[in-house]
């Protein structure tokens, strides 16, 4: 009699271990997908405010001669931005796809006395996952972070 008991507990322990292995086929792609989110998400704050603070050190005089994107202190914050993202491996892999440098509700920042920094960043992430897709998830996942530091006077 104790023979029929072991097959079946061996029978539900099987089920059960079907049953769990299904979950999980399904939760780990999810769970490694919030992961990488998180992960880019973090490095890219990191970078924005790096920048931000790179560019609220420039000095007054500099502010004035500037206005246009290629001026000498947004490419250095550029370079910045793309070293930092090489460095933690995300820039190959995602990259950047927007960028904007914001001074008191001015995208050209340049002229005027600045008040505050503001530097946006965004990139998208391939999802990766067939099972991610099916559930109603975009192919690309798009991260945006956004910093806005003082101006140092």
């Amino acid at each position: 009699m104790s023979s029929i008991f072991r097959r079946r507990a061996r029978g539900m322990a099987h089920i059960e271990l079907a049953l769990i292995l299904c979950w999980m086929a399904f939760l780990l792609p999810v769970i490694f997908s919030m992961g990488r989110m998180f992960y880019v998400y973090a490095v890219l704050k990191q970078t924005a405010a790096a920048a931000a603070a790179s560019l609220a050190a420039v000095p007054p005089g500099e502010w004035s001669s500037s206005v246009a994107y290629s001026s000498p202190m947004k490419l250095r914050a550029l370079h910045l931005i793309e070293q930092s993202l090489l460095d933690a491996k995300v820039a190959p892999t995602f990259p950047l796809l927007e960028y904007d440098f914001d001074c008191n509700g001015n995208l050209m920042c340049g002229g005027d006395r600045q008040d505050t920094i503001t530097v946006t960043l965004g990139v998208a992430i391939p999802n990766g996952y067939q099972i991610m897709t099916e559930l109603g998830m975009s192919s690309n996942m798009a991260i945006q972070t956004s910093v806005t530091v003082p101006y140092n006077h």
